[in-house]
């Protein structure tokens, strides 16, 4: 079974993203944050396992002196 992860920005862009195991989303879900900067936030569902929610950025940039 495929397990279909939906983004969406908050200005409306969206993008789908296929994986094909419950532990794949969830590690998806718990390691994406991490990918985006703080304050930014993107909505995600999973509608075949009943998941909806919001994942807030938590990278910090640093400089690269």
């Amino acid at each position: 079974m495929t397990y279909t992860v939906t983004l969406e920005t908050f200005s409306g862009s969206t993008k789908k993203i296929n994986l094909s195991s419950k532990g794949q989303v969830a590690q998806f879900i718990n390691t994406y944050p991490t990918q985006l900067p703080v304050g930014v936030s993107v909505k995600v569902a999973c509608d075949s396992l009943g998941i909806s929610g919001t994942l807030r950025g938590t990278r910090t940039l640093t400089n690269s002196n």
